[in-house]
């Protein structure tokens, strides 16, 4: 069986749930096997300090090169990315307030979800824009 997904840098991960298929340790591994049960398939990457180093500096080469739009709706994405972990920060705060009323608890949890939809659904768009963008600029360089 195959299994695609997707990967969005720089937003919020998500962690995946465990696929049915990774619950039991293969009964072919051998000892010095670092597979687990439960443990869930994929890649595990830790960049140095300076690998990280040598990604942004490549980061912003590629950067320098763009166009001003495409710029734009980069530094918008980046600051929507922002707001959105701050939100999720207030979020995080109101939930383990022990000293708040149910209800009044839940009406600002609501107030906070209205909010993150609102910049999530801003940062679909901004998204869209971008790879649009990007394949218009893709386009125009190949012809």
């Amino acid at each position: 069986m195959v299994s695609i997904s997707s990967v969005n840098i720089n937003t919020p991960s998500v962690v995946p749930a465990p696929s049915p298929f990774d619950t039991e340790p293969s009964k072919g591994a051998d000892k010095d096997s670092k597979v687990e049960a439960g443990s869930s398939a994929g890649v595990k990457v830790n960049l140095s300090g300076a690998g990280i180093s040598a990604s942004k500096a490549d980061q912003a080469q590629a950067a320098s090169s763009e166009p001003e739009h495409i710029k734009q709706l980069r530094k918008q994405i980046e600051r929507l990315q922002k707001m959105i972990a701050e939100k999720q920060a207030q979020l995080q705060q109101l939930l383990a307030n022990k000293n708040m009323s149910p209800e009044q608890k839940a009406q600002q949890v609501t107030a906070l979800n209205g909010e993150l939809s609102t910049l999530y659904g801003s940062l679909a768009t901004i998204n869209g824009a971008l790879i649009s963008a990007l394949k218009k600029q893709a386009e125009g360089n190949k012809g």
